[in-house]
């Protein structure tokens, strides 16, 4: 570090001792400021001067009538333009406009046609047609300027139209007010008529609707009497099948519940039988206990195995059982039903633990050798001896629940289905009855609904003629009140101009920034100061040498020596330089950031990024290197981000532009100057902290490189260009 640090030392006595070094290396420190002051100056508000921009205008307008009244609207937007000094316009005739447009005299040309009048008072026609206006633009001269002309040539188009619009209905409203003040007077009379018209409607109306129900009820009636006689036989034939199914329906039944009974046998059957395994089960626990108290192992072995015989024996009745009992809850779902599952299940689960401890008892009778072994197997006996008591008990439970509540409700669901069907059979009996006597009151009031149809209909007839009219005056004049009119009036006494001016253009933009970052060039600063600090940077490595000489006492420097002890130099002046762009961006142009310091931070760690990058290319590379920090600078330019939309670039730009330093650089500045936020600030210097340890460690390739690099030096200066 010594010797870095003494080569740095030397260069700075060099510069200081040497006049002419010393005035390049002030030109260097200078020179990058000027390179961003300048261009930022330059964009700082270049909306500020558009009225220099000559634009041709030509009025070839020959004006309409409208009203009784002759109007040019062309001319009316030559006086507007006259009063506008947002572009330069020219007023010429049409022969030199295209010329001048031709020969790059004027940006853009906007022509008002002959039948423009007329096409905008075509627009209070039934047949519109709409008017335009011709702007041709030379953007030869400049894209930005073509813009700008187009902007201005919209918003002229705009006013035309909003002016116009203005214009018609602040005429309409004039002739709206006189009638608003003939309407004051004739009010009351309005109301009064208009109430008589709405009373005299509203009787006959009245009458009408009673006639239109009374005839709509004999209606109803003859027609529903009409459909019941037809539907009669049928309703007698369907009594008729009704009666035969359910004849049908009695054998089913009884089938029904004669399989009842005999399911309710089975699961009668099934519980006898598990508890008959049950007791042989505990018969054979007892001789099983004598047995291995014996130390018979064969007999043991025998009588375990009928054991687990008859365990399974019984888990197989009571799965018969549960199977039985779940199609009867199908059919009928019951809670006494679903109890005796439940407790079935429960029963199957400890006959299924009786036998894994069976199981388990046979391994251990066959391994047995000694009394300790019939001590473990009296245990595991004694355990099964519990399970056999649990299943007697949970047996006992579910045989009360079989014959207390479900072989009584068996017998009542078959009991129920019968009774049913009987009830059944005596209702269609009694339908079948009222079927004849239900014929005869529909004829005879079919008969007395004729003749009350065609009264109604008579006297309808003769409302109908009175009240067409009536309801044609009534229907125009139901939404007039007084408070209606009151309304009216009060809209036609407004102020035709500010009505008008209100429906020409009803909407304000209201423009509001998030971050108050001024003028135009204010937004540039962060890409012309960064693109300032990296030319900076470019400069040093082409005017200052990046090789180092040994000592002349003759002290030997490796190759990291050198470069690091040269790139401190490099790193001082970039400093420098970096220093007094940013200083001069705030106290020469008048930027105004948020955080000065901030800004000061990133324009001291971009200076020292970018210089150890192009340092180390030039360094390891040499020409080389700095042909490729110009290509690398280009295409920062472009795909950073610095002055257009990274998304309005081509998508290769956007997808490199994380690569960039510049991309870190820059947001780093905008960050300072419009108000930071400190996730993204964190961001931006870890990320240009990751592009200066990269190259601090890429200072590795200058061996394998050294001796390259200098070949290629030596022959470009052997070739004398």
């Amino acid at each position: 570090m010594k010797k870095i640090f003494k080569i740095f030392r030397r260069d700075l006595r060099t510069i200081v001792k040497n006049p002419a070094a010393l005035i390049i290396a002030i030109g260097l420190c200078l020179l990058p400021s000027l390179y961003a002051w300048i261009n930022i100056k330059a964009c700082w508000d270049p909306y500020a001067n558009t009225g220099n921009l000559p634009v041709a205008v030509v009025n070839n307008d020959e004006g309409a009538e409208f009203n009784n009244k002759t109007i040019n609207v062309g001319n009316e937007i030559i006086k507007q333009l006259k009063q506008n000094k947002s572009i330069g316009w020219v007023f010429i005739d049409d022969w030199q406009g295209n010329y001048g447009l031709d020969q790059g005299k004027y940006y853009a040309l906007i022509e008002i046609p002959r039948n423009f009048s007329k096409g905008l008072v075509s627009l209070t026609t039934v047949n519109p047609e709409k008017p335009y206006i011709v702007y041709r633009v030379n953007e030869k001269l400049n894209a930005i300027a073509a813009k700008i002309t187009n902007v201005a040539t919209s918003k002229l188009a705009e006013n035309v139209k909003s002016n116009f619009v203005s214009a018609v209905n602040n005429e309409a409203l004039k002739e709206l007010k006189s009638l608003g003040n003939e309407l004051k007077l004739d009010k009351a009379h309005i109301i009064q008529f208009k109430d008589t018209i709405t009373e005299s409607s509203d009787n006959i109306q009245n009458i009408k609707n009673y006639m239109s129900e009374a005839n709509a009820g004999s209606e109803s009636v003859q027609q529903y009497l009409n459909n019941l006689k037809s539907t009669l036989p049928k309703i007698t034939d369907q009594i008729n099948s009704l009666q035969k199914t359910a004849e049908a329906s009695k054998s089913l039944v009884l089938a029904t519940k004669e399989s009842m009974d005999t399911t309710a046998a089975d699961i009668n059957n099934d519980m006898t039988e598990i508890q008959s395994l049950n007791q042989q089960m505990q018969v054979l626990l007892a001789n099983l206990e004598s047995i291995n108290n014996s130390g018979n192992n064969v007999n043991a072995t025998n009588t375990v195995n009928d054991m687990i015989s008859t365990n399974d024996s019984l888990d197989k009745t009571v799965s018969t059982g549960v199977k039985s009992l779940e199609g009867i809850n199908a059919a009928n779902p019951s809670i006494q039903v679903v109890q005796l599952i439940s407790s079935l299940q429960n029963l199957q689960g400890t006959i299924g633990n009786q036998k894994i401890k069976l199981s388990g008892l046979n391994t251990s009778i066959g391994n047995s050798t000694n009394s300790s072994s019939k001590e473990a197997n009296n245990a595991d006996i004694y355990k099964i001896s519990a399970l056999t008591n649990e299943i007697e008990n949970e047996i006992s439970g579910s045989s009360n629940s079989f014959y207390n509540g479900v072989m009584p409700l068996l017998n009542r669901i078959g009991d129920g289905l019968i009774l049913k069907l009987n009830n059944i059979d005596s209702l269609l009996e009694s339908t079948k009855v009222i079927v004849p006597q239900l014929n005869a009151l529909a004829n005879f009031q079919i008969a007395n609904s004729k003749t009350s149809i065609q009264q109604a209909n008579e006297l309808s007839n003769r409302l109908t003629d009175v009240q067409a009219d009536l309801n044609q005056l009534n229907d125009r004049m139901k939404n007039i009140d007084e408070e209606n009119l009151d309304q009216i009036m009060k809209i036609l006494a407004m102020n035709p101009d500010e009505v008008a001016s209100f429906i020409s253009s009803p909407i304000k933009v209201k423009e509001v920034q998030i971050y108050d970052s001024g003028i135009f060039g204010v937004g540039l600063t962060p890409f012309y100061t960064v693109l300032a600090i990296w030319v900076g940077a470019l400069l040093l490595t082409s005017l200052l040498t990046v090789n180092c000489e040994d000592f002349l006492d003759g002290e030997r420097l490796n190759l990291r020596q050198k470069h690091f002890g040269k790139m401190l130099l490099f790193l001082f002046v970039s400093i420098i330089q970096a220093t007094i762009v940013t200083l001069g961006d705030k106290y020469i142009l008048g930027v105004k950031p948020e955080n000065m310091l901030l800004m000061l931070l990133f324009a001291l760690l971009s200076s020292i990024t970018f210089t150890i990058i192009i340092f180390t290319f030039v360094s390891v590379l040499g020409n080389v290197g700095k042909a490729i920090a110009v290509i690398i600078m280009v295409f920062q330019i472009a795909g950073s981000g610095g002055i257009y939309p990274i998304q309005t670039n081509p998508k290769i730009f956007g997808e490199l532009q994380p690569l960039w330093p510049f991309t870190y650089a820059i947001n780093g500045f905008r960050e300072a100057i419009a108000g930071p936020i400190w996730p993204n600030v964190y961001r931006n210097i870890i990320a240009l902290s990751i592009f200066m340890v990269i190259f601090l460690l890429l200072a590795i390739l200058k061996r394998p490189f050294h001796k390259l690099t200098e070949t290629m030096e030596h022959k470009f200066k052997e070739s004398g260009l």
